[in-house]
């Protein structure tokens, strides 16, 4: 299922690329807001067990939060127009 993203460790994440960081920031801001809103079955949504797939999940903030704080120690670069 291409709408969850798994957990990652921070150490990992600081080891990342920030162009991945990015994308991995894009990633959690597509999760779904809640389970109750959802168009997948409960079968889909148990396949995903231990995997961020809401952002209702607590994985999804500690996720989101740690990708922004690795962001935070990066060098910022302008957008290319």
């Amino acid at each position: 299922m291409d709408r969850v993203l798994p957990p990652i460790a921070r150490r990992t994440l600081e080891e990342m690329p920030t162009g991945a960081l990015l994308a991995r920031l894009e990633r959690l801001r597509w999760c779904e807001e809640e389970r109750e809103c959802s168009d997948l079955t409960e079968a889909e949504i148990g396949s995903a067990a231990g995997l961020i797939l809401f952002k209702a999940d607590p994985m999804w903030g500690v996720a989101y939060a740690d990708v922004k704080a690795v962001l935070a120690t990066r060098e910022h670069c302008v957008r290319k127009p």
